[in-house]
Parts: C-alpha cells; structure tokens; sequence
C-alpha cells in the first residue's frame, strides 16, 4: 500500500480501448490519468504533473497509478490492462521486484498487466532498464515501448529491447496521407513484425487512418474514432458489448 496524500484525492483513473484491427474487439485498455473536478491549483493533468514534479512526489503518483489500475483491472478479467509510468521507476534497480510483488498482493494476474515505458527512459539507463524488464517479463508481465519513433535511436536500439509490444506515436498517425509519414509507419510496422512485435496505433481520429493503418498491418488500434478515455463503469458497460481479445 502506498501513504496516502491529500493531493491524491483529486484524482482518478479513466481508460482508453485498444480496439483489434477489425474494429470488433476490446484487445486492451490503457489507463489514463485524470482529474475528477477541476480546481484552481488542478485544472488538468499537466498541473498535477507539474505539482509532483516540483514537490518531488512523483514516486507516490506512479505507485498509486499502478496500484489503482491493478486493481481496477480486477473487474474485466482477461483484459490487459496498460500502464505509464514515469522514466524513474524503470531507472530504479528496486522497482521490478516491489511491483511484482504488489501484482501478487492484488492478486491480478501478471498476464493481464501491460507496463509502458517511453524510449528515452530506456537509453538514458540501458542497463538497469532491461534488468527490469527481463525481471517484469519473467513474471508474465508484458512490456510495451511508447511513443515508438519520435527518439533518434529507435532502430539502432529495437533489436536489444526485450519488449512485447510499439505504440506508434500519434505524430506519424497525424501525418498519414504524407508520403513520408506513411512510408515510415509501414517500415515500422514490418520491422516490429519482422522480430515477433505487437503494433498499436495511437491517436487514430478518423477512418481514413484507421483504414491506413489496418492496411499497413497494425495489430490494435487507440483513438478517438473508437473511444475516449473513460471511467470504469463505463468501460464495464462497453465490454458488455464487445468480445475481449488476447492480445498476445
């Protein structure tokens, strides 16, 4: 259990479907932080990112991140449920043994958990990040790589990477129709498959992305053309109307 805080009150977990391909199942849902009402010192997520920054309790948010879409994830059994946490937690030699072992105490299943890590806290402490995730993939806990393509050493690093899954940055999602952007996000999609990776697509907004994305050989798809993020009850409903995918 993490020491709770007042600042702590102010918030809750809303989560985002990973649709598949076809638009016809639920693979995955990625926790996403949100304010519950709005104040004058927290209006939005970027002031309670500021807030922790500056009061150094960015540690206490990620562990009551975790900690709450652990347990949240025990309403929809077999879903996968996605997880960000700030680039500290995977420089920190003591983080993948603590948070198994809060997994075990939650008693959700590891399979059902998907941590996400963004390429620069990956580089910047190689090392001590794969001893991490090689622990965290020992328990059956799945990683995913976000943001994939906006770091300047994505493809040189791709092949040491012991992850599961590339979140393709919404950047190059934005650009399709670009003959640029298009080119790359289909040589990142047969890369990642060509080594045995799982492809989402984030910040999908229309169904001509959509469509380009399917054609291009995205595994799951995330953006507002499906769902925004949403609380759990409502995710609770969703799922009643859906068939929960497995996502490896």
């Amino acid at each position: 259990m993490i020491l709770h805080d007042s600042f702590l009150d102010h918030l809750t977990l809303h989560y985002q479907p990973q649709m598949t391909a076809d638009g016809q199942g639920v693979a995955a849902a990625e926790a996403l932080l949100r304010v519950v009402e709005p104040t004058e010192q927290f209006r939005n997520t970027a002031d309670v990112l500021a807030y922790v920054e500056a009061t150094d309790r960015v540690e206490q948010l990620d562990w009551w991140i975790a900690e709450r879409a652990c347990r949240d994830a025990l309403r929809w059994p077999g879903l996968s449920i996605g997880i960000n946490l700030s680039a500290g937690r995977f420089r920190d030699p003591n983080f993948a043994p603590r948070f198994i072992e809060m997994v075990r105490e939650i008693g959700v299943p590891a399979t059902q958990i998907e941590l996400e890590i963004v390429e620069s806290s990956y580089i910047e402490d190689f090392e001590t990040a794969n001893l991490n995730i090689n622990a965290l993939r020992a328990a059956k806990i799945r990683i995913a790589l976000d943001d994939f393509g906006t770091g300047f050493s994505s493809l040189t690093y791709l092949l040491k990477m012991p992850v599961d899954k590339l979140k393709i940055d919404k950047s190059f999602v934005d650009g399709l129709g670009d003959l640029k952007s298009t080119a790359i996000v289909h040589a990142v999609v047969a890369l990642a498959r060509a080594v045995g990776l799982k492809i989402t697509a984030e910040g999908i907004e229309t169904e001509h992305q959509w469509k380009l994305l399917k054609l291009a050989g995205c595994h799951y798809m995330q953006g507002w053309h499906f769902y925004k993020a949403m609380d759990p009850d409502a995710l609770t409903a969703l799922l009643a109307d859906y068939r929960i995918v497995k996502p490896f």
